[in-house]
């Protein structure tokens, strides 16, 4: 799990135990810890091929020139 997860989670943990948050907002919560979770890695995966893939195009380039 992500750090950003856990922490949002014992923050969670805390606001559920003194009250200040609502059964709403627990859900919201669980669920964007969730989707950041298992989501995240795949979009990464994604964004760092996609820059590998422009550098070694334009690498060449500057070798020409």
């Amino acid at each position: 799990m992500i750090p950003r997860g856990e922490v949002g989670l014992v923050f969670l943990g805390i606001g559920a135990a003194s009250g200040a948050i609502n059964k709403p907002l627990q859900a919201a919560i669980i669920i964007m810890v969730i989707l950041t979770t298992f989501l995240a890695p795949p979009f990464l995966r994604l964004a760092f091929k996609q820059s590998a893939e422009t550098k070694e195009l334009v690498e060449p380039a500057d070798l020409i020139g």
